[in-house]
């Protein structure tokens, strides 16, 4: 289910509960995929007034643990991830 995000750059957000995965859905097409986010991460992000603040604060606490990813359908475009 894709929940929608008021913000100028994420469109909508949804989450993968088999891969515990948060999915981010720009307005330019890209997604972004946050590995390793906790199912009541998620739900804080949908009970929140403020749903891009409350993704922040997600990605945030995951930034430091886990490597992102953008995507476009159907291909990887780019990678936030070390070598």
């Amino acid at each position: 289910m894709l929940v929608p995000v008021e913000s100028k750059q994420i469109a909508f957000c949804s989450y993968d509960e088999d891969d515990s995965t948060l999915l981010l859905y720009y307005h330019t097409g890209n997604i972004v995929l946050i590995p390793a986010v906790h199912k009541s991460d998620y739900q804080s992000v949908l009970d929140s007034p403020n749903r891009y603040d409350s993704l922040m604060k997600v990605t945030r606490k995951n930034q430091a643990d886990e490597s992102f990813g953008a995507v476009t359908p159907g291909k990887v475009t780019a990678s936030c991830q070390e070598s």
